[in-house]
């Protein structure tokens, strides 16, 4: 019987004890940088956090049901020569968010990660030098036409900073990575012509910010000689450029003329000064070239047509030898 009072007091002093109950952890969100960025101020819930230099931000906080706000502040990112936009988000949660840079209504029930994707600009030089690296002046070759592997063709100006997209973020399989944007030259201009080959000089502005381009120019050398008697005749030449202008050269003691610096390229090369028929040519630069002009002067248009009318009489003398023969015969 005591035994049973004694088992009944236990029981009841393990009913009334009351259990304290189990705390739940803290929650932590960790907001990630691409590419990693220290600096980038974010706030959440009105606490703010600024990234390290592996690009990370952490909040901690109760547990709880409620729905949580993250933004970014991207107002000041970036410099020496490089600017920072937000792009994105992945790991938000809600997809119709992702490109907004504040985003409501984040749990904290489980530790997880939030991914900040942004955009990158950099600072760019163009300069152009022709085959033996020395440097083209700007008034020759004032800007070439880029065109990116996004599609996006620009006009950049020589010798002038401009800014060109770098860094572009990309979403794969849920993965928010950041991906470097290259560009090829399609065009350099100089006097109405392309110099260079369209797509075989690249460059990337994340790893260059003064880009070179090779773009070639040649000489072209004149001279012009009579037709007939071999002689040097004319004054100068006279060439059309792809644009349409004329650019007019005397001929030195050495019986020739140069025009340098010139693009590859078509152009008419007209002999000026001769006492003669109008002797234009049609000329394919694509090297340093020396281009012979022959020349038909009034002396070998006389010589040519006295020729002609000799060969002409005696052709008809023979013709009336040949006839008398005949009838005698």
């Amino acid at each position: 019987m005591r035994w049973l009072v004694f088992l009944a007091v236990v029981l009841g002093s393990l009913v009334l004890v009351p259990t304290p109950a189990l705390a739940a952890p803290p929650v932590t969100v960790t907001v990630r940088t691409t590419p990693r960025l220290a600096g980038v101020p974010f706030v959440f819930d009105g606490r703010t956090a600024v990234t390290g230099t592996d690009g990370v931000a952490r909040f901690t906080g109760a547990h709880d049901f409620g729905g949580h706000t993250l933004k970014v502040d991207d107002s000041e990112l970036g410099s020496g020569g490089r600017k920072f936009a937000f792009a994105r988000w992945a790991g938000q949660r809600d997809p119709d968010q992702a490109f907004r840079r504040t985003v409501e209504g984040l749990p904290l029930r489980a530790d997880y990660t939030v991914t900040a994707a942004f955009t990158a600009r950099f600072r760019v030089t163009v300069r152009c030098v022709d085959q033996d690296g020395r440097a083209v002046p700007r008034e020759r070759v004032p800007s070439v036409t880029v065109r990116s592997d996004t599609g996006h063709t620009r006009r950049l100006p020589v010798g002038r900073p401009v800014w060109l997209d770098g860094l572009l973020p990309v979403y794969r399989k849920s993965v928010l990575s950041s991906r470097r944007v290259s560009y090829v030259l399609l065009a350099a201009d100089a006097y109405g012509a392309n110099t260079v080959d369209a797509g075989r000089q690249r460059f990337r502005p994340a790893e260059e910010r003064s880009v070179t381009f090779a773009t070639p120019f040649h000489d072209l050398t004149v001279s012009a000689q009579d037709a007939v008697f071999g002689s040097a005749t004319g004054s100068g030449a006279r060439v059309t450029l792809p644009d349409g202008t004329v650019r007019s050269m005397p001929f030195g003691t050495d019986g020739t003329a140069t025009l340098r610096d010139l693009p590859h390229a078509q152009y008419e090369v007209e002999v000026t000064g001769g006492k003669g028929l109008r002797a234009a040519q049609q000329i394919r630069l694509s090297r340093t070239q020396a281009v012979q002009m022959r020349v038909v002067s009034r002396v070998d248009l006389v010589l040519a047509v006295g020729t002609v009318a000799a060969v002409a009489v005696g052709l008809l003398l023979v013709g009336r030898v040949l006839r008398r023969r005949w009838d005698e015969g």
